[in-house]
């Protein structure tokens, strides 16, 4: 007996803000298209007692620790990452590095503009938000989050993990390194470079090079191992 597609098996890792915008971002595509694209399972929490309750409608189907054991019921199951600490992704991707029955879709908003046509290149696990705006030659790494209404211009870079937060610009000809957290409504000049491992705070404007591991509001940084910096 044939079954009817009903979408790709997905769970979120995560319960936070960043996870649930990523639930009903799941929601609107599957809204969105003739046929169920994702089947969404429910969350991840990294706390065993979680397992079994609810967030905004949706299960909490496991924890970090019985993913293991979860995991094994499916030929193929969808991973999203819904962590907006580019390190905590990092993490969190090593830790599941080794399954061969997973994958990691790119979970795209149908609100979202991108240009069909010019050339973008996106990874995997990328998460593209409601309001993006993309132009042409983008270059997205792994498990990239573009969050709600920020820009990306011409022939921009940005690294595995970065996570670029509501509002932000980034200009034209940017290269953006891995790691890296830009905060919402910053802006950053074109044909700048930000290094690995670093954060452009809250509404800051971005005119020269940063480098790797500092913290950046307005043109002022402090290396990042001297703060107790959290990107949420």
């Amino acid at each position: 007996m044939n079954k009817s597609w009903s979408g790709l098996p997905l769970v979120i890792f995560g319960i936070g803000g960043c996870a649930r915008e990523i639930a009903m971002l799941i929601h609107d595509v599957n809204q969105n298209s003739c046929n169920p694209v994702f089947n969404f399972i429910g969350f991840i929490s990294h706390i065993n007692e979680d397992v079994g309750k609810h967030v905004d409608g949706y299960p909490i189907v496991s924890s970090n620790a019985l993913f293991p054991t979860f995991a094994r019921q499916f030929n193929l199951l969808g991973v999203c990452l819904g962590l907006a600490n580019p390190i905590e992704k990092k993490k969190l991707n090593d830790d599941l590095i080794d399954y061969t029955n997973i994958v990691f879709p790119n979970i795209i908003h149908p609100g979202a503009f991108i240009s069909k046509h010019s050339k973008n290149y996106f990874g995997h696990g990328v998460v593209v938000s409601s309001g993006v705006n993309i132009t042409m030659n983008i270059t997205l790494g792994n498990h990239v989050l573009l969050n709600r209404s920020c820009n990306v211009g011409h022939d921009s870079i940005i690294g595995d993990y970065c996570t670029v937060n509501p509002g932000a610009v980034v200009s034209g000809n940017v290269t953006i390194g891995p790691l890296t957290l830009i905060g919402a409504s910053s802006s950053i000049r074109e044909k700048t470079k930000i290094g690995h491992n670093s954060v452009v705070g809250l509404g800051a404007i971005i005119t020269k090079d940063v480098e790797s591991d500092t913290v950046v509001y307005n043109d002022a940084a402090v290396p990042r191992k001297f703060r107790n910096q959290k990107c949420d």
